[in-house]
């Protein structure tokens, strides 16, 4: 019996960090290369919340990267599931690749800043979330997507100053 409980033992302690996620890249474009080398999965999502489908990668990119500002706002995603958030990110910029880079980069190194203890998630998600926004309106327009996601459109222009409050999120979202 204290074999068993020994062997069980050791086992809960290895299941965890073997059923982990690897740890993202530290940078946007580092991580779009490991997704695209195969080494992460491809988890580009355009949410369900257009009122058409998207007309190309732009509006496609966009849209993905709304459906990352309503995992933040809604679902505390900075600080419920960081390393996740970042691999979704990153799949974001696996089309307009260049583009969209440039616009996520410092929403993705304030990411990396969280998950490397240098900031805190509190202070971040909401920087993050103005931030993504600003690079989802570049690309759609507030008319093609449902009211669910319209409502943070021109939210947060001063990305500084935004607040969780700001961006629509309710006491039991965060």
């Amino acid at each position: 019996m204290g074999l068993w409980l020994t062997w069980l033992a050791a086992l809960s302690l290895m299941l965890p960090s073997a059923l982990a996620d690897e740890p993202a890249d530290p940078t946007l474009p580092g991580m779009v290369a490991r997704i695209a080398a195969g080494d992460f999965e491809n988890n580009f999502f355009t949410g369900d919340f257009l009122i058409t489908k998207p007309a190309n990668e732009k509006e496609e990119v966009g849209a993905c990267l709304l459906d990352k500002v309503g995992a933040i706002v809604t679902e505390n995603g900075v600080g419920g599931f960081l390393n996740d958030l970042q691999v979704d990110a990153a799949a974001c910029c696996t089309k307009d690749v260049k583009d969209c880079v440039a616009d996520v980069k410092k929403a993705y190194a304030l990411l990396t800043d969280v998950g490397q203890n240098r900031l805190t998630a509190d202070k971040a998600a909401p920087q993050v979330a103005a931030m993504l926004l600003k690079a989802v309106e570049k690309r759609l327009s507030v008319g093609k997507v449902q009211a669910s996601h319209a409502r943070y459109f021109g939210k947060c222009p001063d990305v500084e100053n935004c607040t969780m409050q700001m961006l629509g999120a309710h006491a039991m979202d965060l």
